[in-house]
């Protein structure tokens, strides 16, 4: 049996998730850049699909897809074999952060838009590549959790949600895999990213003190997953909200929202 530590990511087939926001063109970048890794990437739009492909060249080839529609992967899956694209590893990226405000002020359609991008589109990926990965050595599923999964916060009850669950499901699938296929689950905090355009008010100048830029983070993430790490969290806060869960679980969150509130931002005014 393989062990995670033997895991390299040097030269690999990876596909991206969320390739043209802001962590998943830089992950897409030092994947090419600095591991040598030839990079399929899926996003949304195909015109920053191609605005990558003209930067990377023939490293990087894209993909137009929906990843909450399971017939999407399917769709994926066809291409990537047409292009003779052998997938070794599949990043799940992808993730959309709702407005930050109390559960019953969201939409049906908040609710089913966000829990479809950030937790089924993760069981979509891996039910669509896993019979593949099994079938050789040196492979990987690398799921972008967040700190919400490790201390779930007040104003964040649909992405917490969705993000403890794919925690939860890395977690599973790595027992059930173990030296079949990797699969560490990563848990950033707050990161510079487009991710945040879904709040109504503008963010604040204390989240860009605790970020991380999109280019750090996708360096630490990289560095980390070509060492086999099983569970990798990134960033200041994430690393304190970690901490502060495990010591007092029910007082933690308690001591966040009082944090956010106190701090009389319009960020976390509905919290």
């Amino acid at each position: 049996m393989a062990s995670n530590r033997h895991f390299r990511l040097y030269g690999k087939n990876v596909i991206v998730t969320g390739a043209t926001g802001g962590l998943g063109s830089a992950l897409v970048r030092r994947l090419i850049l600095y591991y040598g890794c030839r990079v399929l990437g899926v996003a949304r739009r195909q015109t920053a699909l191609d605005a990558l492909t003209h930067e990377l060249s023939e490293a990087f080839r894209g993909f137009a897809a929906d990843v909450s529609r399971r017939e999407d992967w399917e769709a994926l899956a066809a291409f990537a074999g047409e292009q003779g694209f052998e997938a070794d590893v599949l990043i799940n990226n992808a993730g959309i952060l709702p407005r930050f405000a109390a559960f019953g002020a969201y939409s049906s359609e908040e609710i089913r838009s966000a829990m479809r991008v950030n937790a089924a589109s993760v069981l979509y990926g891996t039910e669509t590549f896993l019979p593949r990965f099994l079938a050789k050595e040196g492979t990987a599923i690398v799921n972008i959790a967040s700190a919400d999964a490790l201390c779930p916060l007040a104003g964040t009850s649909v992405y917490s949600a969705g993000k403890a669950g794919v925690m939860a499901f890395s977690e599973a699938l790595r027992e059930e895999y173990r030296g079949r296929v990797y699969v560490p689950a990563v848990c950033p905090g707050f990161i510079r990213t487009g991710i945040m355009r879904h709040q109504t008010r503008n963010v604040s100048p204390l989240v860009g003190k605790f970020s991380l830029s999109p280019e750090l983070a996708a360096k630490r993430l990289l560095r980390r997953v070509n060492a086999g790490r099983s569970r990798i969290v990134i960033g200041m806060d994430a690393h304190l909200m970690s901490g502060a869960y495990r010591i007092a679980p029910v007082l933690a969150p308690r001591l966040f929202r009082r944090v956010l509130k106190a701090s009389r931002l319009e960020m976390f005014a509905d919290i």
